[in-house]
């Protein structure tokens, strides 16, 4: 099943730069992209009212479901997880420390350790968080099932050409990193600050600007795209 590249939905905001904070110019006039923190984006309730999530990116296709959604949810309490039937989920915890999601068989339990650690689950799996130490944020990625492919991952201290996808979302943790594309300006992107970009040309580079620099990298795929 080919999926249509539907509506996106996605909220713009610009939080201003404090003293001692890197220099984050958004690449522009190259390409389609927008930049973001989580602390400007606004809070909705959870799909169950269980806890508050912070919309980054979406899409929704022409019969009215989700294509894919990028957010960040806040778990300040136990609770259970919201149920996606037809998703798959991509997490990556973005603050806090250990945390345990629960399943009805301890084998399919999921288990945080802090900061850029990720797990893999469907949407239909029952979880439940137990209560976290501190607050705790996690970078949640779905992706439905058979529409559309999603990969996540974390650049370390290396550079790395972007994935040449219709959607990618970076987010840094921590550090700075700079975006090189062909014939553009190299752009810095500092701790707390994130862009999500579209269409983005060939040979577009991604490094880390210092020493333990973290960036959570996310790409979005349509299946009809990957066919060709």
């Amino acid at each position: 099943m080919s999926a249509a590249p539907g509506r996106s939905q996605a909220s713009s905001h610009r939080s201003p730069q404090g003293e001692g904070v890197p220099v984050n110019r958004a690449p522009t006039g190259c390409f389609a992209q927008r930049h973001f923190t989580l602390q400007a984006l606004p809070r909705e309730a959870w799909k169950n009212q269980g806890g508050w999530t912070r919309p980054v990116a979406s899409v929704v296709g022409d019969d009215g479901q989700t294509d894919w959604r990028v957010s960040a949810a806040e778990i300040t309490t136990a609770g259970p997880f919201s149920i996606f039937e037809g998703l798959d989920r991509q997490a990556v915890m973005l603050q806090g420390g250990r945390l345990r999601l629960r399943a009805s068989q301890p084998v399919d339990d999921i288990h945080f350790d802090g900061p850029g650690s990720m797990a893999a689950f469907p949407g239909e799996r029952q979880l439940t968080a137990e209560k976290p130490a501190g607050s705790t944020v996690l970078w949640n990625v779905m992706h439905r099932r058979g529409v559309v492919r999603a990969e996540v991952g974390m650049l370390g201290d290396r550079v790395m050409a972007l994935p040449p996808a219709p959607h990618v979302l970076l987010y840094v943790l921590s550090g700075e990193v700079e975006i090189a594309l062909p014939r553009c300006r190299t752009q810095g992107l500092g701790a707390g600050h994130g862009l999500h970009l579209q269409q983005l040309p060939a040979q577009t580079l991604l490094a880390p600007g210092c020493p333990g620099s973290q960036v959570l990298v996310t790409a979005i795929y349509l299946h009809s795209a990957l066919r060709g």
